[in-house]
């Protein structure tokens, strides 16, 4: 006979509760605005929720997945914006992972939990553990992808240790539950939905594998280690299926975005890109955020770098401006950053804590087995993989030969792994040093060599630096070049106007003189500059000899002196945490810098709806319902569903609502150029063609890079951007070709690169002379160019050509050659009139195509095979009727066959063409819209956005979900809550 025994139950596992007690009070106290009506100022977020805004006002309507969306770049599918799928109800149990609570609360919370879970299915002592929960959930970066709103990689972080700790436990010690939890981990790791960061920690996994393998080997339980690893992989595969819906789809949509492959092998001058091109992300782009390999020192001391991208006067260090030696000098360093690294920018460091780097070195030489090993080798080559372009011997190799890893960008992202794995280690360390300090003691010269080791190297860099002068590599090459760079200015400048200001540009002494003053100043500055930034990273190392002397001292003195382990396990954890948390403070507290707003939060009501409608986005929707009773009166009626004490309605929210209802009704693209091409602000209240997304389609981004960059009229007219946003203004633009139009001529390139090239104006140059003409340093007698290309004659000396006065001017023309030898560029109608043969002509250009979307469309070889004709007579009309962003109808009216080009982006993986209920095809047209050939006929056309995976997978997730809750609480129920009478007796 069983009974449950709740009583017995709660007393063995007292220290779990008193361990999430802990993890609740620390979240709840550290984010404590969170919980009384604030919300953390996320860049990301604000971005994600005008990225997804038609997204969630469709759902909210309709109640359905759109799965597509015209609110960004054009359009695109939602699968790595905002798609739910309701049939994993293991959604619920990744919530809960959180608490129920949001970010960034609930991703802090999830750090703890999932690293303490990790720790006890490695069964490190309970205690221990808590203390290795803290260490990891305060790793600077941790916190800082919290406070940027990475939400999602930081809901991977937090799932990543639960991962690797039912891994171990299947290996090690209990099969059944390693395989159960590691079907229920990675299922709430793949919901996370950070590839990057799931991808990375499968790296940590094949190293542990290894480890595993070599250790069942020397066992010689070979067959034992191929069950375990066919469990495994029948549990992770289980997870896929769970998760089948958005790996599948998203699979399917990267092969169509800029982390997929580019049918495009030339850059925007016509120079080749086929030998720096690879099947995901440009090498470029993959490398831009790399780790300098001096900067991987703030792994050991956060500030020898700097720590955050800002200016010194606004920064943690604007007091050392005030020092006495510093005063006179604060206003030529005041506006420098702060951080002088190899990055772009960065939010903050990545920081472990010292203390936790030590014992981690401890547990390189105390533990035994394979397993420190694999972390160690993970380390290792995750810190490598981090310095991305400094390091790109390893960083090809794995672009090339390693598959999907050209399809991640920010590579300091592998920074996560380093994060996990050397707090690990030292945990690991503790565990061990608390259960077997005996024998530790009796081994313990290691640690003296460690611990001075450590500590000398860190006192010799105090002093020696990192060798890079405290100034950052463009820095320096500002210093160094500057003297060159004021010599050059001045031979540049009218030698008459320097003359009136006294300066003789042919005085050697004069010039150097000037030379020198300027240098001076320049010299002043950047001394002021390195002294400041020498200062913060000497008090940074300071800083970190000072708690490794304490993390020694602790351990020293439960090796050699009768200190119960408690006191000293209290000791390393209220160190580490003041450690670790005054560096985060830095980057995310619950300051008041005016005493009475937050440094880092807004009131919920203002994050609600972080962007408010400017007198453009008002303007719009004016102009969009002026002239339609209908539509105006459906837009003053919209209401809202909250309202402040007082019952007065936010503002944002109502001018949201208006134009989120306008936007359901109506189909017009904006452009907002000054906020940049990726924004999402216009997106947040209109279909643009700006964006915020880490994976748009490639298709958007070469139109972007070849024609939008450049303003290209006929492109944005084809796009139908009807608006172009300049500040508070809205200019309307009378050429915007609407939803759909009938063309009369068809183009037809042979290649992807002459049909993007087509969408602009092309230009037939040809060498006239006995000279030689080089385009983009290959020699042609003619060729077809846009104008953006280098051109050079080599005659006698190398004439760089300029087109730019030929492309404005819009003119065949030719550059000639007088009978002085001048050169110029001259219109060939006024060539023609030279009758007296003044010029000798050595180069001609002429225009030889000027795009026309409403009359002409640009066809690849094989759309151009399935259609019927090459010409149309563009007669009829075609008219949107309907519009949601996965749905539109058109009413067709043509009396013979024609071509209709629509202004929406082409995408094959589903949409879908119905004219009369009877399937059509979709034709790529103009690069990247959508073009179909119409019967004759006054007929209904209808384009619906049909994904039969996504039903599929909310099947297999939801069967998946029921038979996991069932295997989980059944073995649950009798491995932990019945027990025979007798056993609960002895208890």
């Amino acid at each position: 006979m069983r009974n449950i025994n709740i009583k017995q139950l709660f007393k063995k596992n007292w220290i779990h509760f008193l361990a999430i007690a802990l993890f609740i009070v620390t979240t709840l106290i550290y984010f404590q605005p969170q919980f009384s009506g604030y919300s953390l100022k996320q860049h990301d977020i604000e971005q994600f929720k005008g990225m997804s805004n038609e997204i969630n006002h469709f759902r909210e309507v309709n109640e359905e997945e759109p799965l597509w969306t015209n609110s960004m770049f054009g359009g695109m599918p939602t699968y790595q914006i905002s798609t739910k799928y309701d049939g994993n109800l293991l959604r619920n149990v990744y919530k809960g992972f959180q608490l129920w609570m949001s970010s960034p609360a609930g991703m802090f919370f999830a750090y703890l939990l999932g690293f303490y879970i990790m720790l006890l299915c490695m069964k490190v002592n309970p205690k221990v553990a808590i203390l290795g929960a803290f260490a990891f959930a305060f790793s600077s970066y941790y916190i800082i992808i919290l406070q940027a709103g990475h939400n999602t990689k930081a809901a991977a972080i937090g799932l990543a240790p639960p991962v690797i700790g039912a891994f171990y436990m299947a290996y090690r010690h209990q099969l059944k539950w390693g395989l159960l939890l590691s079907a229920l981990f990675m299922t709430l790791e793949l919901i996370a939905n950070h590839v990057q960061v799931t991808y990375y920690m499968g790296i940590v996994l094949v190293f542990l594998g290894i480890g595993e393998f070599i250790r069942y080997i020397k066992e010689k339980q070979l067959m034992r280690f191929l069950k375990v690893t066919g469990g495994l992989l029948v549990a992770y595969l289980f997870a896929l299926g769970m998760n089948y819906g958005n790996l599948a789809l998203t699979n399917d949509y990267s092969k169509y975005t800029i982390r997929g492959g580019n049918d495009i092998t030339i850059g925007v001058d016509g120079t080749s890109t086929e030998n720096i091109a690879t099947s995901g992300l440009d090498k470029d782009y993959i490398t831009q955020w790399s780790y300098g390999i001096k900067e991987s020192m703030t792994l050991l001391s956060p500030n020898i770098h700097g720590g955050a991208s800002s200016a010194l006067g606004n920064s943690q260090f604007s007091d050392l401006l005030r020092t006495p030696e510093m005063r006179s000098k604060a206003t030529l360093v005041a506006q420098n950053n702060i951080y002088w690294g190899d990055q772009p920018f960065v939010s903050g460091p990545v920081y472990l804590g010292i203390i936790v780097f030590f014992l981690a070195i401890l547990g390189m030489i105390y533990l035994r087995g394979t397993m420190k090993w694999a972390l160690f080798s993970a380390t290792i080559l995750a810190l490598m993989l981090s310095w991305g372009k400094n390091f790109m011997g390893l960083t090809d190799f794995f672009i090339e030969h390693v598959p999907f890893y050209n399809k991640f960008r920010a590579v300091t992202i592998v920074l996560a792994v380093v994060e996990l794995t050397v707090p690990l280690v030292a945990v690991l360390f503790l565990n061990r040093l608390f259960k077997q300090r005996e024998e530790i003691k009796k081994n313990i010269k290691p640690f003296y060599i460690a611990s001075g080791v450590t500590l000398g190297l860190l006192v010799l860099l105090t002093f020696t630096g990192l060798g890079d002068g405290y100034l950052s590599q463009q820095e320096s090459e500002v210093v160094y070049g500057y003297e060159d760079q004021v010599r050059a200015q001045l031979a540049n400048e009218d030698p008459q106007l320097l003359m009136e200001n006294g300066i003789d540009i042919n005085n050697p002494q004069q010039v150097q003189q000037i030379v020198d003053q300027q240098m001076k100043r320049v010299n002043d500055q950047f001394d002021a500059l390195v002294d400041v930034r020498k200062s913060i990273y000497q008090s940074s190392m300071l800083r970190s000899i000072l708690f490794l002397i304490v993390g020694i001292l602790l351990v020293w003195l439960y090796l050699m002196k009768p200190v119960r382990k408690e006191y000293i396990l209290g000791g390393l954890f209220v160190f580490i945490l003041i450690d670790l948390v005054s560096v985060d403070i830095n980057y995310l507290n619950n300051k008041k810098s005016d005493g009475r707003n937050y440094d880092y939060w807004a009131e919920n009501a203002k994050n609600d709806f972080p962007v408010a409608a400017t007198q453009a986005d008002k303007k719009i929707l004016e102009l969009e319902t002026k002239n339609n009773p209908e539509l105006k009166k459906l837009v003053d009626n919209v209401k809202v569903n909250s309202g402040n004490e007082r019952g007065r309605v936010n503002p944002d929210e109502l001018w949201l609502k208006k134009l989120q209802t306008l936007g359901a009704a109506t189909n017009y693209r904006v452009y907002e150029p000054a906020i940049g091409f990726n924004s999402s602000r216009a997106s947040y209240f209109h279909k643009a063609i700006n964006g915020y997304h880490g994976a748009k389609l490639r298709r958007i981004q070469n139109v972007k890079d070849f024609h939008i960059n450049y303003n290209n009229m006929a492109v944005f007219n084809m796009l139908n951007v009807k608006y172009f946003i300049q500040g508070n203004e809205a200019r309307t633009n009378p050429g915007a070709l609407g939803n759909a139009w009938l063309v009369k001529e068809v183009n037809v390139q042979a290649s992807p690169n002459m049909e993007i090239l087509s969408l602009g104006n092309l230009f037939l140059i040809e060498n006239k002379s006995q000279n030689q003409l080089l385009v983009n340093n290959s020699e042609k007698k003619t060729d077809t160019i846009t104008g953006r290309e280098q051109i050079v004659l080599l005659a006698g000396d190398s004439i760089s050509l300029d087109l730019m006065p030929v492309i404005r001017s819009g003119m065949n023309s030719s550059f000639v050659q007088d009978v002085n030898g001048q050169t110029n560029w001259i219109p060939n109608a006024e060539l023609a009139k030279d009758t007296l043969g003044s010029f000798t002509t050595l180069v001609s250009v002429q225009s030889i195509h000027n795009f026309d979307p409403k009359n002409e469309v640009i066809v690849g070889e094989a759309v151009a095979n399935n259609l019927s004709s090459l010409t149309y007579s563009g007669e009829g009309s075609i008219e949107m009727t309907s519009y949601a962003p996965n749905a539109l109808s058109y009413q067709v009216n043509v009396e013979e066959q024609q071509f209709a080009v629509f202004s929406e982006v082409y995408y094959p993986e589903g949409w879908n063409a119905y004219i009369d209920g009877e399937l059509v095809d979709i034709e790529r047209v103009n690069y990247l819209l959508r073009g179909i050939e119409l019967p004759a006929g006054n007929y209904t056309l209808e384009m619906r956005f049909e994904v039969p995976k996504f039903k599929t997978a909310n099947n297999i997730a939801l069967a998946g979900s029921i038979l996991l809750f069932i295997l989980i609480g059944g073995f649950f129920f009798k491995d932990f809550l019945m027990k025979k009478e007798d056993e609960v007796a002895t208890e």
